[in-house]
């Protein structure tokens, strides 16, 4: 192999090492937005849900109604159908 396309192959090598290793420093900042935001998402489900289970006391609520709703406005058999009813199940207990 002759030095200058020797030289031509090692450079286009460097090219694609370096936009291998960007694309993967990116995926990695990339990965803690979305963690930081799963985290915020928790957080506000957990303060909603605190404070659904302190007016269930107060102001009971019908599970099988809740569950009924449920059935009226989702897609029962979607993902989340069944994660949605043990949430019923869960706050009302």
């Amino acid at each position: 192999m002759s030095e200058v396309l020797f030289d031509k192959v090692q450079g286009l090598l460097k090219t694609v090492s370096n936009d291998v290793n960007r694309m993967h420093e990116e995926t990695i900042s990339n990965n803690e937005i979305y963690l930081e935001a799963l985290d915020d998402l928790a957080a506000n489900i957990l303060g909603l849900q605190s404070i659904i289970a302190a007016m269930v006391k107060t102001y009971p609520v019908d599970a099988d109604a809740a569950k009924e709703w449920l059935k009226a406005n989702m897609d029962m058999e979607g993902q989340g159908a069944e994660k949605a009813d043990a949430v019923v199940d869960h706050l009302l207990s």
